[in-house]
């Protein structure tokens, strides 16, 4: 990559979604954070097959949203939230604790089964397939009823939203790729195709290592879950 594509790729000034601290790359991938401890780092919006492993191939159970913890401690996930694009209310309470490094994929099955337990429309993530903006959200705190403050937000263009096809940072998370080994993109829109296969719950392997095949689905499913 040239000096020139890199500073491209590089921050810029968010304006109108932070007051402050607000942070961007220039599309494909709007970003915005107050805490870089935890970002999103990859999202699958269109899923043509069962990536949730429970035996059906669902176009909303089956899309997926991978959060990275790229702090050095542990992180308390109970008062962060995921939401699309459409609508103030968030879509999924995040649980548990992410440790150091600790890569956690949710799928939209995990959304519906929060949203019944919390008695409102079980549309999962509802991510949208022409384009959408995946925003992690965290609780104010004292706020009640619960307000909520952005804390990251990648966008995810129409061509990175084809069936089987995601987009995510490199390891560096600096550099927002496409991960088409499952359905090649040989368009020019930027990113452009990296033949390299998605990986949820592993970091993603991409750059320099550049797929020379598209790999299966059975193949990517054996190395990443």
């Amino acid at each position: 990559m040239t000096d020139g594509r890199r500073q491209t790729a590089g921050w810029a000034a968010l304006a109108g979604v932070l007051a402050a601290l607000a942070w961007a790359l220039p599309a494909p991938a709007a970003r915005a954070e107050l805490d870089p401890g935890i970002i999103i780092n990859e999202v699958l919006a269109d899923p043509a097959t069962d990536w949730n492993g429970d035996g059906i191939a669902d176009a909303k159970n089956d899309e997926w949203i991978e959060i990275w913890n790229i702090d050095t401690v542990p992180i308390d996930l109970s008062d962060y939230w995921l939401r699309d694009s459409t609508g103030e209310a968030p879509d999924f309470r995040l649980s548990g604790v992410a440790d150091p490094g600790e890569h956690i994929v949710y799928f939209g099955s995990d959304a519906v089964a929060w949203q019944a337990a919390n008695g409102i429309a079980q549309n999962g993530f509802a991510l949208n397939n022409a384009g959408d903006l995946v925003q992690l959200l965290r609780t104010i705190p004292g706020t009640d009823p619960i307000e909520y403050e952005l804390m990251f937000a990648v966008s995810v263009r129409d061509h990175e939203a084809e069936d089987d096809r995601s987009a995510g940072f490199d390891q560096a998370h600096v550099e927002w790729l496409l991960f088409d080994a499952l359905n090649p993109y040989t368009g020019t829109a930027e990113p452009v195709g990296s033949g390299c296969p998605p990986s949820p719950g592993a970091g993603n392997i991409c750059g320099d290592d550049v797929a020379a095949e598209a790999a299966t689905f059975g193949e990517v499913k054996a190395t990443f879950r």
